[in-house]
């Protein structure tokens, strides 16, 4: 699957980055599907086991107009609803946690973690419905409960 770098810096390896697949459909909605590229070392200073962790988590824009509008104003972005679309709103959401966490991957080879992470959106986007379902903390609140703000 295809990534389009969202958001980070230039050097992703080194400071972080977010990449976003194309838009998606489960037949209900449409989302995205972004991974989040942290250099734990770089973040934390400390020398750790795994120096990287990668997340794939889905994003939809479908959201209430109160999610949509706390999201901007969390990002600084509150006068320009009008301009906030597509993947800018994408980010604004994720930003602010309005998504579903689905998959961690931790390790020391930032190529081989986001080679993981295109093979896993793959997975996710057949198997939408079972990463969605199952429980995301110790609430038993599901995927489902977390992308619609929910949780």
């Amino acid at each position: 699957m295809n990534l389009k770098f969202l958001t980070g810096d230039i050097n992703w390896t080194e400071y972080g980055g977010k990449f976003v697949t194309k838009k998606l459909s489960n037949g209900e909605f449409d989302y995205w599907l972004v991974i989040n590229f942290i250099n734990l070392e770089e973040q934390t200073g400390e020398d750790l086991l795994d120096k990287y962790l990668v997340s794939i988590s889905a994003v939809t824009s479908q959201q209430d107009e109160k999610t949509i509008r706390d999201a901007m104003y969390s990002y600084g972005l509150e006068n320009e609803k009008e301009n906030l679309t597509g993947l800018k709103l994408i980010e604004c959401l994720d930003s602010h946690g309005v998504y579903a966490p689905l998959k961690k991957f931790y390790g020391n080879n930032a190529n081989k973690l986001l080679r993981l992470a295109r093979k896993e959106c793959e997975m996710i986007e057949s198997l939408f419905g079972f990463y969605m379902d199952k429980q995301v903390n110790q609430l038993g609140n599901t995927g489902w409960d977390f992308i619609k703000g929910e949780y």
